[in-house]
């Protein structure tokens, strides 16, 4: 066998654990809104994944917007670049990234480009998306 195999297939098993344990499950409207609300102690970014022209209609308090075509290329950045081209500090495995876009295919596609770039980050999509904060946001759902 080629070193290069024996390597491979010996890193497989810690790598495919990794990955299982860094994507967590979806988050809820309600957990959305607590972790935006400061209920609990999660560090995070928000990642809106929506051209600019949908952004404009609303987004979801605290969200940056990173639309799909870039997220590949902004996650590739360098830190001091990240920050310059995007306005917040880029996400760390130290805290959640969480994609959101309308209804959630596009935050879903983001993040399969962005565990690409980036596998050690703790990602989460918002599947719900904009439309299930804004439906839920108007009806004024109480924290629980």
């Amino acid at each position: 066998m080629s070193a290069l195999f024996y390597r491979t297939a010996r890193c497989a098993p810690a790598m495919l654990a990794r990955r299982m344990y860094a994507t967590k499950p979806d988050v809820s409207f309600q957990e959305l809104k607590q972790i935006i609300h400061g209920v609990g102690s999660i560090p995070y970014k928000l990642i809106d994944v929506r051209e600019p022209h949908e952004v404009a209609q609303g987004k979801v308090p605290s969200a940056t917007n990173i639309p799909l075509g870039e997220v590949a290329a902004a996650f590739s950045l360098p830190t001091d670049e990240f920050k310059a081209k995007y306005g917040i500090e880029k996400p760390t495995p130290n805290e959640e990234t969480i994609f959101y876009c309308r209804s959630g295919k596009r935050s879903q596609d983001a993040i399969n480009q962005v565990e690409k770039v980036s596998p050690d980050l703790v990602i989460r999509n918002y599947r719900g998306s904009w439309l299930n904060y804004s439906e839920n946001a108007l009806d004024n759902k109480p924290l629980k």
